[in-house]
């Protein structure tokens, strides 16, 4: 099973990082230029053009603005150390695993944990939801899937720190939202691609962590095997992270 979720997850970092290679910051801005497509203007009531030139003016000087650029080549890099990070996924979620047990005896529910969604939300933070027994799917890109909410076992417990592999992102993200562009920009192909890039990275170095943590870390928690670990953004698509066969 971890064969294929990492096979699938290494595919999926790959498919998006050649789109990162095969564009560039000026291109990007470019299309959001000329193209401009017509949309409906709710306020308005009529069809215009998508940007108005306000907006316009501001993607003219954001495509030679040094530190926006600066800022999507470093995200481009994807370079991280490795192994520091992998080291510190593992201490945080062996840390987290205490609180989730503590949780399951205080309320003594009675259910097998099967499965695990590492949630985040707007901070390169995530955190332990679980849940019980089912038949959970290993899926090729992120989906919907469902899965047996009625045995909630924990639900946002314990705590697992992202931020040194979205460092280069929020960055990023910070210089946007100064410019007053980021709505804009963070719909494009480029920008996407380093999202998801970052995104597939995170659940590869987790899938590492988990293989070297091993399932004996779980011990006092009652667990039906396989044990999924899915990753997901806040009422988002999930994708599996690692299975404890």
């Amino acid at each position: 099973m971890n064969a294929e979720i990492t096979s699938n997850l290494t595919n999926l970092f790959n498919v998006n990082i050649e789109v990162i290679k095969n564009t560039s910051i000026e291109k990007m801005f470019n299309e959001l230029i000329n193209e401009n497509p017509k949309a409906f203007n709710v306020n308005l009531g009529v069809i215009t053009n998508l940007f108005d030139n306000d907006e316009i003016k501001s993607f003219k000087k954001a495509k030679k603005n040094t530190d926006l650029i600066s800022a999507f080549e470093n995200a481009k890099k994807m370079k991280f150390d490795e192994k520091e990070i992998i080291a510190e996924l593992k201490t945080d979620i062996l840390n987290s695993i205490p609180e989730l047990k503590s949780k399951i005896d205080s309320e003594n529910k009675g259910f097998k944990n099967q499965i695990i969604f590492l949630e985040y939300d707007y901070e390169p933070y995530s955190y332990f939801c679980g849940f019980g027994k089912g038949n959970y799917p290993i899926l090729k890109k992120p989906e919907y899937f469902e899965f047996n909410f009625r045995e909630e076992l924990y639900v946002g417990i314990g705590k697992v720190d992202y931020s040194k592999i979205w460092k280069e992102l929020s960055l990023l993200n910070k210089i946007l939202e100064d410019l007053d562009i980021y709505d804009q920009v963070c719909e494009t192909k480029l920008y996407q691609s380093i999202l998801n890039c970052i995104k597939f990275k995170t659940y590869l170095l987790l899938n590492m962590a988990f293989d070297e943590i091993g399932i004996n870390a779980f011990d006092g928690i009652e667990i039906e095997k396989p044990l999924m670990i899915y990753g997901n953004e806040h009422d988002c698509e999930s994708i599996n992270i690692y299975a404890f066969e």
